[in-house]
């Protein structure tokens, strides 16, 4: 009954009830609460934005898997609008009488199926959110994915802060839908029930996160797309403590046919720098690049003679490093390396 998109709401009847006034007060508290907890108010400008967000994402992104999770993401909250959840909570506290203070002996309430009826609605309404949220998640992972390939930069960015502000409110309206529900389950029993059986032999959960089960699971996991406390590292990382450590040649045995050499072989004269394995011209790429800056920083820390750069201030080596920083994030592999070869000129133009 819950995934019935157009379930027939039983007649909304008041029958004669004899709970105390104090009980009757404390029912009305808890469905006004479970009515200011289940408004959409927070998840609609997101929803707004998101339906907007797929008008611009049509040409582009229309045959991508993270285009059609968002499409589908937007049918979902379409759904969660369509279940109207405060308007049935309205209906049955205008049953309620406005006053309790010379009321005795009996009292009209509503009847118990349309509390059942809204039962189920939660039901549904917190599948829904529980598919919005997974659907979240799948959006974020193929939309950090282009961003971390440089690719769409602000529309990825304007989607996945838009993305995550729905995932977030929808979270928190799954938490509150568990809590309303099983409260409200617990306030069944004091409603009387008309002659008319709503519910024909349907068994109603008792807990609903255990029915939701692992779906549940996805609204209580800490770690998500959305919540990860580890940044991803730049591509010019210069700590020293990430340098990876140099690997060991194996002790073997060299072939005495291998270092045998000629008396009479002179050999060709060859420019010493060409032997040195760290310098500036080893540079050939993004990768090159990182450990020769790595290599660089572990020598002026040791202040090894060996170091390029031994003669350069901090500041202004700190400051070399950081432009090369900001140009890795913009700047393609070609340009890159012309922008680190026209600024090591620049600091050291004697060893060029």
């Amino acid at each position: 009954m819950w995934n019935q998109r157009n379930l027939s709401a039983p007649p909304l009847v008041t029958l004669k009830s004899s709970l105390p006034a104090r009980e009757i007060t404390e029912i009305r508290k808890g469905l006004e609460e479970a009515k200011s907890c289940l408004s959409l108010d927070a998840l609609g400008p997101p929803a707004a934005r998101i339906s907007r967000l797929i008008m611009r994402l049509s040409n582009q992104f229309r045959s991508t898997i993270g285009f059609k999770a968002i499409r589908k993401m937007n049918i979902a909250l379409l759904r969660a609008r369509e279940i109207n959840l405060p308007s049935c909570m309205e209906n049955i506290l205008a049953c309620f009488p406005t006053y309790l203070g010379g009321i005795g002996g009996s009292v009209m309430l509503p009847s118990r199926q349309y509390i059942e009826y809204t039962l189920i609605k939660l039901m549904g309404f917190a599948k829904v959110l529980c598919r919005i949220v997974h659907l979240a998640k799948e959006v974020a992972k193929f939309f950090l994915g282009t961003l971390n390939l440089g690719h769409f930069l602000e529309l990825s960015t304007i989607v996945l802060a838009t993305v995550a502000e729905i995932w977030k409110c929808s979270r928190n309206l799954c938490k509150n839908t568990a809590l309303m529900y099983n409260r409200i389950l617990t306030m069944r029993k004091h409603f009387v029930p008309s002659e008319q059986d709503f519910l024909k032999g349907y068994h109603l959960p008792q807990l609903l996160d255990k029915w939701l089960g692992s779906d549940w699971d996805e609204i209580t996991e800490e770690q998500s797309p959305f919540t990860q406390k580890k940044s991803q590292a730049t591509l010019l990382n210069f700590s020293d403590d990430e340098d990876e450590a140099p690997a060991k040649l194996p002790d073997q045995p060299i072939p005495m046919e291998i270092i045998t050499v000629d008396a009479e072989e002179t050999g060709i004269a060859i420019d010493r720098r060409t032997f040195s394995t760290h310098t500036h011209h080893s540079v050939i790429d993004r990768k090159s690049l990182l450990k020769f800056l790595q290599y660089e920083n572990q020598l002026r820390t040791k202040k090894d003679p060996k170091s390029l750069t031994e003669n350069i201030s901090a500041k202004k080596w700190q400051k070399f490093q950081e432009k090369l920083d900001a140009a890795s994030r913009t700047k393609s592999k070609s340009d890159l390396l012309t922008f680190f070869r026209s600024k090591w000129k620049k600091i050291l133009p004697e060893n060029t």
